[in-house]
């Protein structure tokens, strides 16, 4: 008798070993009883894999490997055929600076996207901004990595300054997401370039130091705090970011979050967490706990940006555009190890990204590449999204978005597709939680973040 069992984490032996830290397996996997990290050359790899258990000693696991976006061309992008697509009008977009990055976060969506390979040179830069302005960017968010770290882990080879200072004379509006080293350092040693900023988006895994600083893996709460008090002294726009999962999500650290963020007259920005490797799952917040805490959330907060869709649909927000990937918005990743710069849609599907070089291809070819071309399908024909046909929320929510239920498809069901529905549909899951509704948006600010992602901004009231 045959069991599947997923998610379970062990050690892989190769038959024959892998030419390259990308190269896709091919070979038949075996694995060891003892629940241990799996390594290759190297690099650890957060696999998705089942695991066929038998009466033999040693079981086959089918593997999907979190680094198989190296090779490009990974996720589907006919499933929508010749449908009509949604007009590009790209704007607002993120750009992760480099490969390296002290802190550990365990929910890092970057993490198996930044391979260490090249360094970045000012061409490359000047190559990269002078695209972004041919096609008309507004505003660029600079983060992924902790974006101080350019060119490895030494602040000294740092190239912010001048990224910051290259956009901004391009006429592109700047934005910072950090942890507070990368805001304090400009603040003290690169003062110009701080000026630049529009806002700053300081990382706040819970409102609670010990936690904060443990699933950051070093002491970085009190430089977040800092940050935000620079801000606040040079009344500079802020927001204090969380990824929401499963443990910070609670009515307690969203009150707390909400009281530092009045404190230093900072926005509160939510992220939940999507599941880009398969260890993320563990972490992910369940479909109640998301409406519970967006609940609490719409009763403290003025909403400044409605990008969750899902939510955007419960409060029947008239000013609702569905996921934003590849029509607003788009991602620059960090340079691959071979030297490539490559774009995707959405920033947190690596398996989306352009297989045309940034550093040698036109932009605008990008933004027409079928990988562009698929999420904008999905936004303009919402009622071929799996079960969303009919659905009388359709028009907001636009099933869902697009990265979650991709991956969380993905891990629950080891299938890609952009055809999935958001495992957090307000109808399947038919939530007895209170929204306003038809909200009004504070516009009085112009932050980088909003209609960039699937994400949510409320200034605390």
């Amino acid at each position: 008798m045959r069991q599947q069992i997923f998610g379970w984490s062990c050690r892989i032996k190769l038959d024959s070993f892998l030419s390259s830290p990308y190269d896709r397996p091919t070979s038949q996997y075996w694995a060891q009883s003892s629940p241990v990290e799996s390594v290759v050359d190297g690099h650890y790899r957060a696999w998705r894999y089942s695991v066929a258990v038998g009466s033999a000693s040693q079981v086959s696991l089918t593997i999907f490997d979190s680094l198989d976006h190296y090779r490009l061309n990974t996720g589907p992008t006919d499933e929508f055929g010749d449908a009509t697509e949604t007009a590009p009008a790209i704007r607002n977009i993120g750009w992760t600076l480099g490969n390296a990055c002290p802190y550990r976060c365990t929910h890092c969506y970057s993490m198996s996207a930044r391979i260490p390979g090249r360094d970045m040179n000012i061409a490359m830069i000047d190559r990269i901004v002078n695209q972004l302005a041919l096609n008309g960017i507004e505003t660029v968010n600079l983060g992924g990595n902790e974006p101080l770290f350019t060119n490895g882990p030494n602040p000294k080879n740092t190239l912010l300054p001048y990224v910051i200072e290259s956009l901004s004379s391009a006429g592109i509006e700047v934005g910072l997401t950090t942890s507070g080293i990368s805001l304090i350092h400009l603040y003290h040693d690169h003062r110009r370039s701080f000026d630049l900023l529009n806002d700053v988006d300081v990382s706040f895994d819970s409102p609670f130091e010990a936690e904060h600083n443990a699933n950051r893996g070093a002491r970085l709460y009190h430089q977040a705090v800092e940050a935000l008090e620079i801000c606040q002294l040079k009344e500079k726009p802020r927001s204090c970011i969380m990824a929401g999962m499963n443990w910070n999500f609670t009515p307690e650290h969203l009150r707390a979050l909400l009281t530092l963020a009045k404190a230093h007259g900072a926005n509160v920005r939510i992220n939940p967490v999507k599941p880009v490797e398969a260890k993320h799952m563990s972490i992910a917040l369940p479909p109640e706990m998301y409406y519970a805490g967006f609940s609490l959330l719409m009763q403290h907060c003025v909403p400044v940006d409605l990008g969750e869709p899902p939510i955007a649909a419960v409060t029947n927000f008239a000013g609702a555009r569905r996921c934003p990937c590849g029509r607003t918005s788009f991602r620059i990743h960090s340079m691959t190890p071979d030297g490539g710069v490559y774009v995707s849609p959405c920033v947190y599907l690596h398996d989306y990204k352009a297989s045309l070089n940034l550093l040698e291809c036109d932009l605008i070819d990008i933004i027409h590449s079928p990988q562009f071309r698929v999420f904008r399908q999905r936004n303009a024909n919402p009622h071929m999204v799996d079960g969303c046909d009919d659905c009388q929320l359709l028009n907001q929510c636009g099933g869902g978005c697009a990265a979650r239920s991709y991956l969380h498809n993905l891990h629950e069901h080891q299938s890609r597709s952009m055809r999935a529905r958001d495992p957090y549909c307000p109808v399947r899951v038919a939530t007895d939680h209170v929204f306003p509704q038809h909200p009004e948006i504070d516009d009085s600010q112009k932050l980088v973040h909003m209609d960039y992602l699937c994400t949510w901004i409320g200034r605390p009231i």
